[in-house]
């Protein structure tokens, strides 16, 4: 197995399903990181240039070659690769999912969330699932989970209409919001594509939308719904009705949308036979997952990592930090990612950022996009009262510089990285 693109958080989970399956893997990647330095200690071969004479030499009919959108396509290793007929991580995926049971989760935000729970909650109650997720896991430090039974879970992505290579057993809508108009034409063209891939489902798809052929949640008039929802110190406390039964249960992740997606996860778990009991007793078990609302600091400053990269999820963190920390000074760091992105939601960006006392902004993470002329941080930041630019050698002044108390670093680029140095500045 060839991966291009190896350490992305997708394609390194298709990497583990294969190491552990006894496959031999290569894969390349522009940077080691964490990701792909714990895959070689798993097992993976993986080259960091374009130097092809550190290919193993494995031959075309004996090898499946398995790329991601993200990886340019002026790299030396696709052309190197043609002959061995490559195909899209979302492509490999689909082939794997619909062969089993597959219970697919979508949406523009929440997906990793509502995913994971719902790989907690099935684990809990011994479906031993595989899954699929686009994060990393607390409870278990990976994206990756090899089952035993025929439940595989997948985040169904909307980037490049991959989620149209599934077709799942039972499935859930999180949100549909404005992303990716790389792709689509407008909302309509998303929503078509959302369209499309609940009549792909084959049994009942749970959501909050309007769409065709769902089970909506989240209100009374549904089969699944919270009430008495209660902030409890970073927790909610809340009432689950699930099918008839009212059970007092807690969810140890911030933010009210959480609780959504809890209902989503107890949803599609109540549907491959979780009980209502056991969902209410395994949901305060949840550790949640990394880069999501994830604490580094708790105590005379706090410092919280996040993944958040459109407008919606932004308001999304700031509603959880005004509702834990509604009377302390917040700097926000952020790293906007894509350069179409940040054009298309410029507006949106700006309203929400403002919201932190201080905001700094890292260059655009441009992932696998080139240069848009007039698109770039100092741009955004211009639009920001009090916004900087910052880069990696000033950084860490510049935050201790605000003296603010609780500090977020966001964003679904490299962000990251700077979260250990950060940490060890501020301890």
């Amino acid at each position: 197995m060839v991966f291009l693109g190896i350490g992305g958080i997708g394609m390194s989970a298709l990497a583990r399903h294969y190491l552990r399956l006894g496959s031999a893997v290569f894969g390349y990647d522009k940077s080691r990181t964490s990701i792909t330095s714990a895959l070689e200690l798993e097992g993976a071969q993986i080259c960091y240039t374009e130097e092809l004479s550190e290919y193993p030499g494995w031959r075309p009919e004996e090898t499946t070659v398995i790329y991601t959108p993200a990886v340019p396509k002026k790299l030396a290793w696709f052309n190197f690769f043609e002959a061995y007929s490559p195909i899209k991580r979302s492509q490999a995926l689909g082939l794997i999912a619909n062969a089993r049971k597959c219970i697919a989760i979508a949406g523009t935000h929440g997906k990793t969330s509502a995913s994971s729970m719902l790989v907690h909650l099935m684990d809990q109650a011994g479906l031993d699932p595989t899954a699929f997720i686009g994060g990393i896991m607390t409870q278990t430090g990976t994206n990756y989970r090899l089952g035993n039974s025929d439940f595989i879970i997948v985040e169904a992505d909307e980037f490049d209409r991959s989620l149209l290579y599934l077709k799942p057993w039972a499935s859930a809508v999180t949100t549909i919001d404005e992303d990716h108009l790389d792709i689509y034409s407008d909302k309509k063209d998303l929503l078509d594509t959302f369209d499309a891939f609940v009549e792909q489902t084959n049994g009942p798809t749970f959501t909050g939308s309007t769409l065709d052929r769902t089970t909506q949640v989240g209100s009374p008039e549904n089969h699944c719904w919270a009430s008495d929802i209660q902030p409890q110190q970073g927790a909610y406390s809340f009432i689950i009705h699930l099918e008839g039964h009212a059970l007092q249960t807690r969810l140890h992740m911030p933010g009210r949308h959480n609780v959504y997606n809890a209902l989503l996860a107890a949803s599609l778990a109540h549907h491959a036979g979780v009980s209502p009991e056991q969902i209410a007793r395994s949901l305060p078990l949840f550790k949640g997952i990394k880069r999501r609302f994830e604490f580094h600091l708790q105590g005379a400053q706090v410092l919280i990592e996040d993944y958040a990269h459109h407008p919606t999820e932004i308001k999304s963190l700031m509603d959880s930090i005004d509702e834990l920390y509604p009377n302390e000074k917040v700097c926000l760091l952020f790293q906007p990612h894509l350069y179409s992105r940040t054009r298309d939601f410029m507006d949106g960006f700006v309203q929400q950022l403002s919201r932190a006392e201080y905001c700094l902004l890292l260059p655009i993470y441009a992932a696998r996009e080139e240069p848009i002329a007039g698109v770039n941080s100092q741009v955004l930041a211009s639009s920001i009262i009090g916004a900087k630019v910052v880069h990696e050698f000033d950084l860490i002044a510049k935050v201790k510089h605000t003296q603010a108390s609780v500090i977020l670093v966001v964003g679904a680029g490299d962000v990251g990285d700077f979260v250990s140095p950060l940490k060890e500045a501020l301890s």
